[in-house]
């Protein structure tokens, strides 16, 4: 099963900072055993920085919002920190989103498209909006 660490960060009104943590250089999700416990996920994010809040299962993986202003992004490395052809680093990749145009569905339609997002975990949209 894919463990998918992510958080929203709106305390911006002009903009949505979405984050979502990735592993081999951000080139693939995490994976956890199917029998894992949410309380065994949780105790295991906790003790490696990720301050969690809900966990959420579904058919294409476990989706684990984080606390995005208790995490401390600096003890982790950052997307534009590593060469994601070459690195095999876990890292956080962050966009930052227009609030104006993230309230369009085709806009938000079109974005999980292109984003990279999508193409490692179809539906991954349907959970984080």
């Amino acid at each position: 099963m894919i463990l998918i660490p992510f958080f929203w960060n709106t305390s911006d009104e002009n903009w949505i900072q979405f984050g979502v943590f990735l592993c081999s250089g951000g080139r693939q999700f995490w994976s956890v055993e199917d029998t894992d416990t949410d309380d065994q996920i949780r105790a295991m994010l906790e003790e490696n920085g990720f301050p969690v809040m809900e966990i959420r299962r579904t058919p294409v993986g476990m989706f684990v919002e984080i606390d995005h202003e208790k995490i401390k992004l600096s003890n982790f490395y950052m997307w534009y920190e590593i060469d994601p052809k070459t690195s095999e680093e876990d890292v956080w990749r962050t966009y930052k989103i227009p609030t104006a145009l993230w309230s369009d569905p085709v806009f938000k339609e079109h974005w999980w498209r292109t984003s990279g997002v999508l193409s490692l975990s179809e539906g991954f949209g349907d959970v984080v909006n």
